[in-house]
């Protein structure tokens, strides 16, 4: 009896090296590297993909479930209220309310934000050791008791992470936990709103501007050369996390107004938009500008467009 725990002093190496040989995000290596160390490949207008065959309104050709299985791990989201009346049958107004649209509802739906909730709690559900960002535009101004009922809903609200720390005047230096760390708890689905965000209220989430700055995203086509400055917020101050806006838009000039509307897949495509070589560029700006800093986001329309080649370059940042 006195040599069991000898024993079991024998295999804790083998049990701490199994521990640490697990992936996060597909690799072992990332498990130490704290949140805001890491890159993710981001897609923009996540769920803007057909049906409807719509041009001129997708940013996607797969679905949701097909990116999580491809290997996106952020995801941008708009949020908007539909030109309807709300059901009197629907027991909660605020998920029937709370749609997935871009602007408007008329051109492309893709439902409530609670079943699309559902595909990625389902993911996260069978993929322990994938850490997910939500990147949520809130453009018809719900308050954040408005967005909470579509996480509970959805039983994603589980994996919701809260940090310890709180907004500070500098806006940056926060203590971001490891990916590790977040797998180990269990908290594995960071979530970001432009707006309204109340933490007071809803924890779990946070108000984009306070830790995340964004490049130019109104880049028109063609375009020699994406760049990395600050574009949001304007207030100068950097932000711990980095979202690099990798699109470009068609526009067109009606009666003194400019229309801007998403490169089709064949326009990125002729482009070169997606390729390894226009990625790299912009990351080699983002180095001038930003020095060491990771660019947290890879974002992009039509990510399928490419050969897969946003995966390669977030691999590389990473230093896989």
């Amino acid at each position: 009896m006195k040599s069991f725990p000898i024993v079991l002093l024998c295999f804790l190496p083998v049990l701490v090296a199994a521990k640490r040989s697990k992936p996060c995000n597909g690799h072992a290596s990332l498990c130490s590297r704290r949140y805001n160390e890491v890159s993710y490949a981001c897609t923009h207008n996540s769920y803007s993909y057909a049906p409807p065959e719509a041009i001129g309104v997708l940013n996607q050709e797969r679905s949701i479930q097909q990116q999580l299985s491809d290997g996106i791990r952020a995801f941008m989201l708009d949020l908007v209220r539909p030109d309807l009346k709300p059901d009197p049958k629907t027991p909660d107004q605020d998920i029937a309310a709370v749609h997935l649209c871009h602007a408007s509802c008329i051109l492309i739906d893709k439902g409530t934000l609670e079943n699309t909730l559902k595909v990625f709690k389902d993911f996260m559900d069978e993929n322990p050791r994938e850490v997910i960002t939500f990147i949520i535009e809130n453009a018809s101004g719900f308050s954040a008791d408005q967005v909470k009922p579509s996480f509970e809903s959805s039983g994603i609200e589980k994996y919701a992470y809260t940090p310890e720390f709180k907004p500070n005047s500098q806006k940056h230096g926060y203590a971001w936990p490891t990916l590790s760390q977040m797998i180990d708890e269990n908290k594995r689905l960071m979530v970001f709103m432009d707006d309204n965000a109340d933490v007071s209220k809803v924890p779990y989430i946070l108000p984009e501007w306070e830790y995340v700055i964004e490049t130019p995203f109104e880049n028109i086509s063609p375009v020699d050369k994406f760049p990395c400055s600050q574009d949001r917020p304007r207030d100068g101050k950097p932000r711990d996390l980095l979202v690099m806006n990798h699109f470009a838009y068609n526009r067109a000039s009606i009666v003194g107004k400019n229309i801007d509307t998403p490169l089709t897949a064949g326009q990125i495509k002729q482009r070169g938009y997606n390729t390894a070589k226009s990625l790299q560029q912009q990351v080699d700006t983002c180095k001038d500008v930003w020095g060491s800093r990771v660019p947290n986001f890879i974002t992009v329309d039509y990510y399928d467009v490419g050969n897969g080649d946003i995966f390669d370059v977030v691999n590389k940042i990473n230093g896989i």
